[in-house]
């Protein structure tokens, strides 16, 4: 049996520099689309490193997205925006191949 997509993917990317310290675990980050409340992704990466480093992560999301935050949840369920990690905007597609009179 084979299913269909639900949705068309596109990629985007998640970029930062991880806080410095000792690693003492993993945490999730979620890329949610505020224009809907959803999470339409999801990243895990260390709380902490040793030294400077900085991350560059693509992501496949639902074509449909329109604004893009990452972050975590409170304990209370809020989402908290995360200070140093971005995630860029999806661009539309421009079509390709040749233009003009045929």
């Amino acid at each position: 049996m084979s299913y269909a997509p639900a949705f068309a993917a596109i990629e985007v990317t998640v970029m930062g520099a991880l806080p410095v310290g000792s690693t003492t675990g993993n945490v999730n980050y979620f890329i949610v689309d505020t224009a809907k409340d959803a999470i339409v992704g999801q990243v895990v990466l260390p709380n902490a490193v040793r030294q400077s480093q900085s991350v560059v992560l693509t992501v496949k999301v639902p074509s449909n997205v329109s604004s893009l935050a990452i972050g975590t949840f409170d304990d209370a369920g809020n989402f908290q925006a995360s200070t140093f990690l971005s995630v860029d905007s999806p661009v539309a597609a421009h079509p390709g191949g040749a233009v003009g009179p045929s």
